[in-house]
């Protein structure tokens, strides 16, 4: 019976640094167990941890499934898991980059630089730019409906991210790049200390203290795991479903291949071995690496391999070709983890998944960040994901995403690292003595062969990705009223204005006693003022400010009747006592004040212009889109806007337009036109393409009201004292979550799960 084999302990790992222990490492490595001890270890321990990890997967989807929304009580332990897992990124990295410069004479460490420096960029150009052609099968996020000139300004600037002038301000706001550089910096200046032995002897002790403590989260990575499936199957939504599949196909294929076809046909291409020996050489490496999803226990093979190809290339013997393959292989652990750069792949998918469209600056500083960020061992991308997380504005979430996903990903990662630790062992030898022979043959066809492959799993991904990903929505017209209250309250709704009655005297507004003693509350709305007052994708009147009237018909135990409006009657309308009030993100002004009756302000949004989203960072400031030449806006008939058009821009030309459901059909003979944010986010968040953009300088917000007929003095109080009730009362906020930030109610229906349907079915027996 086949014996297991012997993992090496994490004091081998790091004891004397990574090169010194490797011939012991393999050799124990070598040694198999009798049956007599494999046959001890039968049962429950006899099952490795990477199964356990793949239980703790599947009994976490099993959870989801069956309890549903209810399975988010464990998300606390996911959580935990994931932030142990940060514990020790940081001294491990700070001590294996001090620690692997630091034991370089400065005199080696420069001809290993100019050996080595080709060998590293070669290897994060070839990764990163298969990542970048292996994104365009993720469609690009879209474009924002809503810029302020607060979202648009840059977060942190270049230096405070790159140079750590303050190394415990770094670490505290996760500059992962400043930290390494820290690292690199101080480890450079150690080679030129003399008698540096003991601080050798802390960096090794707080390394092994590091791997211990990973060793003890890893066997916590079950449970982690299973809290952390349990609540994503629970609660994600299907649509998501494909999305994830899309990104983890990506991620796997393109590891695979570099790891498998192009790293190793670039290596082919200038050793004397051929592309089939190499894997044969690596071939143990990667057994071990899989099985153990642990890169670190591949270092030994990997020596072994580049001891061989070194002498068969022509290196010379000796002292100095083992200290070089012992220092390449040291520093390769860090900076050689090609698996760790995926998360670059991560943060397009993330980028895409909460719709945050990176800018030009962003595109081109990520490759960097990744690098930097990607350095150390694989668990340190826990870091690095957080780091390029917040420097992208993306949601928390993104790193629960990305441990939700490890646990697949995770073997492509560490199987890349693999062969970057191979690739770099193996050539940078060769580059100090060298031994490099270019063979066209070999290079030109592994290099027609591996695009080849990486553009098949583009189009791969490409094909897929209608079948995987839903087709991009309006948010807004899937919101609906909430049942409890829509069926509380008997509606008579019309569609169409009725026609004016015969003129005669102004009718009397109603008190509150004669809206009760009739039983029916009348109130006007116009249709095109979403997220207040419109139509929705199943036909139905929906809004904030309809969800209002429906609750306002309630509690004065009435029934609703609902009126539409134009806005160019609307203060005829009330006068004549068409309805009782009207509602419908009216806006408060001088001119209603005075001639109609106006409740307290219940919403604020500033004014803001509709634009073109590829001109929009055009518009942040007053000052320069009145600069504009032959500056042009459009305004619909609105007793409110055109005039405040005018005051604001003055010499723009206006163009008057019946409702703002023309402007995609106008779009080239206007810069933008003018609203407010919350009305033009709605609007632009249906129409791909535009931006809603609120310029600084624009002056006060514009205050939302309800307006009642001219006399209705005693209704309005009962109206402002109601409105601070539902503000006290919590209702407002609700509205406002769901129908302005669209946020899930929080007694939304829960979401599919089997013991849901399982106690129906009991309880109907």
């Amino acid at each position: 019976m086949a014996g297991r084999l012997a993992y090496p302990r994490p004091q081998d790992i790091v004891r004397g640094g990574l090169g010194d222990l490797v011939s012991s490492t393999a050799t124990e490595r070598d040694k198999v167990q009798p049956a007599e001890s494999r046959a001890a270890r039968r049962g429950l321990r006899a099952i490795s941890l990477p199964v356990w990890i793949l239980l703790g997967a599947l009994a976490g989807i099993l959870a989801g499934v069956v309890f549903g929304d209810r399975a988010t009580i464990v998300q606390p332990l996911g959580s935990a898991y994931a932030m142990m897992l940060q514990v020790a990124v940081y001294p491990y990295l700070l001590c294996s980059l001090l620690s692997g410069l630091g034991r370089l004479t400065p005199d080696m460490a420069r001809r290993l630089l100019r050996a080595s420096w080709g060998v590293y960029l070669f290897m994060w150009s070839v990764t990163l730019g298969s990542i970048w052609l292996l994104a365009r099968a993720i469609p690009e996020p879209p474009l924002p409906s809503v810029l302020t000139p607060e979202t648009a300004l840059v977060q942190a600037p270049f230096l405070d991210l790159l140079i750590p002038a303050n190394l415990f301000d770094a670490l505290g706001r996760n500059y992962v790049p400043a930290v390494v550089v820290f690292a690199i910096v101080y480890g450079v200046a150690i080679q030129k200390v003399g008698n540096k032995s003991a601080l050798f002897e802390i960096l090794q002790a707080l390394q092994v203290a590091s791997v211990t403590i990973w060793g003890w989260i890893v066997r916590l990575a079950p449970v982690g795991v299973f809290a952390l499936f349990a609540a994503a199957a629970g609660t994600i939504e299907p649509d998501r479903l494909g999305g994830l599949l899309l990104y983890i196909g990506l991620f796997l294929a393109g590891t695979l291949l570099l790891a498998f076809v192009v790293l190793p046909a670039a290596l082919a291409a200038v050793v004397p071995v051929g592309h089939r020996e190499i894997l044969k050489e690596l071939r143990p490496a990667f057994v071990l690496a899989v099985v153990t999803t642990l890169s670190v226990v591949a270092l030994p093979f990997v020596q072994k391999a580049a001891e061989r190809i070194a002498a068969q290339s022509g290196c010379p013997e000796g002292e100095e070709r083992k200290d070089v393959i012992g220092a390449s292989l040291s520093l390769s652990y860090v900076l050689a983890q090609l698996g760790n750069y995926f998360i670059y792949l991560m943060m397009l998918y993330a980028a895409y998944a909460y719709k945050e469209r990176l800018t030009a600056a962003q595109e081109l500083l990520l490759p960097f960040w990744t690098v930097l960020s990607g350095l150390g061992s694989p668990t340190a991308t826990v870091d690095g994901v957080m780091f390029l997380g917040n420097w992208l504005r993306l949601p928390s979430g993104v790193l629960d995403l990305f441990l939700e996903t490890w646990t697949v990903t995770r073997y492509g990662q560490v199987v890349l690292s693999v062969m970057g630790f191979g690739f770099a062992t193996i050539l940078v030898p060769l580059v100090y003595f060298r031994r490099l022979r270019l063979r066209r043959p070999q290079a030109l066809s592994g290099g027609a062969v591996s695009i080849a492959f990486i553009l098949l799993a583009v189009a791969a991904g490409t094909v897929l990705r209608p079948l995987l990903l839903p087709q991009p929505s309006n948010a807004f017209l899937s919101l609906t009223l909430d049942p409890a209250l829509a069926r509380s309250v008997k509606v008579t709704l019309l569609r169409s204005r009725p026609a004016d009655a015969p003129a005669g005297p102004a009718a009397e507004a109603r008190s509150l006693s004669e809206i009760q003693a009739s039983g029916v509350l009348r109130v006007g709305y116009n249709p095109n003022i979403i997220p207040f007052s419109y139509w929705n994708d199943r036909g139905e009147l929906v809004g904030y400010d309809i969800s209002f009237a429906y609750k306002l018909a309630h509690d004065l135990n009435v029934r609703l009747e609902l009126i539409p409006f134009e806005w160019q009657r609307l203060a005829r309308d009330l006068a004549g006592g068409r309805f009782d009030v009207a509602m419908a993100g009216i806006y408060e002004t001088d001119d209603r004040l005075q001639t109609l009756t106006i409740s307290r302000s219940y919403y604020q949004s500033p004014v803001a212009l509709i634009v073109p989203s590829g001109r929009a960072h055009e518009f942040l400031d007053r000052a320069s889109i009145m600069a504009m030449p032959d500056l042009r806006l459009a305004v619909f008939d609105d007793p409110v806007l055109l005039p405040m058009l005018r005051r604001l821009f003055p010499t723009a030309a206006i163009e008057i337009v019946p409702d703002y459901s023309v402007l995609p059909a106008i779009a080239d003979r206007i810069d933008g036109a003018i609203w407010t944010l919350q009305q033009a986010g709605a609007w632009a968040a249906a129409h791909p393409g535009f931006t809603a953009v609120a310029p600084a300088d624009m002056g006060s917000p514009i205050m939302f009201a309800y307006l009642m007929p001219p006399g209705s003095q005693a209704f309005r109080r009962y109206l402002d004292q109601w409105l601070e009730l539902k503000d006290a009362d919590g209702f407002r906020a609700a509205q406002i979550d769901y129908w302005i930030r669209q946020q899930p109610r929080a007694a939304h229906p829960p979401r599919w799960n089997l013991l849901d349907v399982l106690l129906a079915a009991a309880r109907r027996r």
